[in-house]
């Protein structure tokens, strides 16, 4: 066993292994442990949520092993995303103000680990299906029907929930509300997306977004219409926690987003539960929340279908989140192309859904009760326009008779007649 004075601390060589399998930092027994290059080993999930806590990857203070103080390499996920930063660095026009950004985080990691670094990172098992990095740049450069295609080659809702793992394994939905690709956001939620899709930093999507640059309130407000929430750490952030992150997303210069991250409801689709009396026919209806009245303490909401503007109080409303089953609007792919349809009710969206499933379409874990609903809805509806019995008309249509055909022989020509003698 030797010792040498690395990173500033005695660092003992253990020679490939330690003395005992007790992890320096939960003083528990290896649970998935992680060699450094000073020796120490640790828990691999101890070390990864150790190191944050010496700041992230642009922070210019070094890691360093918790007993020896020994330089840890950067980990797998540190690897991923720089890797991603490096991905969009060389596909950004260098007269881009975001090229600068990125060519700055990869000189601070360069800086701190080197070029050529050199170590132990920590892996992780893989439980999703990975963005071929084909796929990845069709949806930088917004070559939408060639990520079409290949979702159709698969099983659905697996490559609905993709992840880049050379990008930080952030999900295909993130990659696509990055690039303000909102209808094929909308096409991959309808399909089983999860919208609160962590990457390999415990951060979800709608966090991810928050710290990008750009104006991204659109993406944002379509996330929170769909449920999403403030991840970190992999912990769902709430509380004193969520306001310091909406500050710090509003001193990155997002202000905008920081403000619809910060309340109750605003960005949510939510259902109108009581109203004043003159709005009693807007109970059980759905709207927007779009802005928040400070002065009056009220929210400025948007119904759907009909865009009528109300002002109501938080009590008036209850989130409503978009599902694949109730979502309020649909987009499909037709011949690798994103159709979005827009509809005059929920219910006339969910008899369109339900018909969908009866036709063998895919559908997203359909509630058992939700066909049946949209069904009885559909046939009120035919009823109101007058038209109940459409279908029972196309039913009872006669079939056309085909004739017979003939199969009579003609005579070929050509050859000898009957009775001719030949000369």
């Amino acid at each position: 066993m030797d010792a040498s004075n690395e990173g500033g601390g005695i660092c003992l060589k253990m020679d490939g292994r330690n003395d005992s399998n007790e992890c320096g930092i939960c003083l528990g027994e290896w649970t998935n442990p992680v060699k450094l290059p000073c020796g120490h080993s640790f828990c691999a999930d101890c070390l990864s949520g150790w190191k944050p806590k010496f700041g992230r990857l642009n922070d210019r203070q070094r890691k360093r092993c918790p007993l020896c103080r020994g330089s840890i390499p950067p980990s797998q996920e540190q690897i991923s995303e720089i890797k991603m930063t490096m991905f969009l660095m060389n596909n950004t026009s260098v007269d881009d103000p975001n090229y600068g950004i990125y060519a700055r985080e990869v000189g601070q990691f360069e800086a701190e680990y080197g070029e050529d670094w050199d170590g132990t990172t920590i892996e992780y098992g893989n439980d999703f299906v990975s963005i071929p990095d084909y796929v990845g740049k069709a949806v930088y450069q917004g070559d939408l029907r060639t990520v079409l295609q290949w979702l159709g080659k698969g099983n659905i809702k697996e490559r609905a929930n993709a992840k880049l793992e050379d990008g930080g394994n952030i999900s295909l939905l993130l990659f696509a509300a990055m690039n303000q690709h909102h209808d094929l956001m909308s096409y991959l939620l309808l399909n089983g997306a999860d919208v609160n899709a962590l990457d390999s930093a415990g951060m979800s999507v709608l966090t991810l977004i928050g710290c990008r640059p750009g104006n991204l309130s659109r993406a944002v407000r379509l996330l929170l219409s769909w449920g999403a929430e403030l991840f970190m750490d992999g912990k769902g952030m709430a509380g004193q926690d969520r306001k310091l992150a909406c500050a710090e997303i509003s001193e990155g210069g997002n202000a905008a987003i920081a403000n619809l991250m910060s309340s109750e409801l605003w960005g949510r689709r939510c259902e109108v539960i009581s109203a004043p009396n003159t709005s009693n026919d807007l109970v059980s209806k759905t709207c927007v929340v779009d802005d928040y009245i400070t002065e009056s303490n009220q929210y400025k909401v948007k119904m759907e279908f009909t865009n009528e503007v109300l002002l109501l109080d938080s009590d008036n409303l209850k989130r409503r989140d978009r599902t694949p089953q109730d979502p309020g609007y649909y987009v499909e792919c037709k011949n690798n192309r994103l159709i979005h349809r827009d509809f005059k009710s929920n219910e006339e969206c969910q008899a369109f859904i339900a018909s969908l499933c009866a036709n063998g379409q895919e559908a997203s874990e359909v509630d058992p009760d939700a066909e049946a609903k949209a069904e009885q809805a559909a046939a009120d509806l035919l009823a109101e326009l007058g038209l109940e019995d459409m279908e029972s008309l196309g039913s009872s249509a006669s079939k056309k008779e085909k004739h017979p055909v003939t199969t009579g022989r003609k005579k070929k020509r050509g050859g000898k007649r009957k009775g001719v003698k030949p000369v």
